[in-house]
């Protein structure tokens, strides 16, 4: 057999760098990879589950799902497809992925390049709404991971904006919840991970009240002109929920973020509506298909605004493990 070239596993690795750039539930970035062989592993990172807001540890493997895609982007921006096999050891169920370099392709780095340029901007859009045909891209990049993107339509923006509204009443009124948002937003700058005071803005009149994630610390974000009249909301909805159902459900909220990116919008998450589970039931009985996976803010961003501060991230020695380490 032809030992695996040190290209091919470096390609890999830099694959893994590129995931880094994930988005993921509250920054907490909850994935480990190791290189092994001709492969990289990507592996959930327990550690960093929220018992609070994700017991079940859905949005964990949804965030592992994000670093996934984020990686095969990377990999097709080199010029090679991504051979992929996800959750392949049932008896190591946090083992979530193996990657490899596969086949020479076309090199594409139209998503690529949005990995570094997608951030999570809470202020509020423009008044100008997203075309149709950007909606129908959305919609193109979610089906091709099997999961379904909806629209919120103008009859069901009052129910939504309940919905989220209720969520963040629950959630704010238990310390299960608190805590995990307190522990994840007061996090020390060596950490690298949670969301910081510059990423948060401070309560503006909206149709859909953003979440307040200021539990300890004043927003430091200023919200800008932009009065979100444009704004599109969202929801990722699967088929089933079975593990490889909600790590799909990652990869497509990577592919989504990285095309709006790409075509100059901007967007936030809604996990809140996802955390609460009666929430998230009532949403599922809106939209009358599918069970809800994530919801997001889509929007064109203010003309003439500073980008949003990109939020801390890991370094590859904390989260890469080389051959031979643990």
């Amino acid at each position: 057999m032809t030992k695996p070239g040190r290209a091919e596993i470096d390609q890999v690795a830099e694959a893994s760098i590129a995931a880094l750039r994930a988005p993921s539930i509250l920054n907490t970035q909850p994935w480990r990879w190791r290189l092994s062989g001709d492969r990289g592993e990507l592996w959930a990172d327990r550690t960093r589950q929220l018992a609070g807001l994700d017991p079940d540890g859905h949005l964990l493997l949804l965030s592992c799902g994000a670093a996934l895609h984020h990686a095969t982007v990377a990999l097709l921006a080199a010029g090679y497809a991504a051979d992929v096999s996800r959750l392949p050891d049932p008896d190591r169920a946090d083992l979530v992925a193996l990657v490899r370099q596969g086949r020479p392709s076309e090199q594409d780095d139209r998503l690529y390049r949005a990995i570094y340029r997608r951030r999570t901007d809470r202020r509020p859009f423009a008044d100008e709404r997203p075309s149709a045909a950007v909606l129908s891209q959305l919609r193109d990049a979610a089906e091709r991971h099997g999961v379904h993107l909806h629209v919120i339509r103008a009859d069901q923006a009052t129910a939504f904006a309940a919905a989220v509204a209720h969520a963040g009443a629950v959630e704010h009124g238990d310390a299960r919840f608190r805590d995990d948002v307190l522990a994840w937003t007061t996090r020390a700058r060596p950490d690298r991970d949670g969301v910081s005071a510059r990423n948060m803005v401070p309560p503006t009149p909206r149709d859909v009240a953003p979440r307040d994630l200021a539990v300890a610390r004043p927003p430091a974000l200023h919200p800008g002109p932009g009065q979100d009249r444009g704004t599109v909301y969202v929801v990722l909805a699967l088929d089933a929920e079975e593990p490889e159902d909600w790590l799909a459900a990652g990869e497509a909220l990577s592919d989504v973020w990285l095309t709006l990116t790409a075509g100059g919008l901007a967007a936030s998450p809604i996990s809140e509506v996802i955390e609460v589970e009666p929430v998230r039931q009532a949403l599922r009985r809106l939209l009358g298909v599918g069970s809800p996976a994530i919801a997001m803010r889509v929007g064109v961003p203010v003309a003439d605004l500073e980008p949003v501060p990109a939020t801390p991230r890991r370094s590859g020695t904390d989260t890469v493990g080389l051959p031979g380490e643990p």
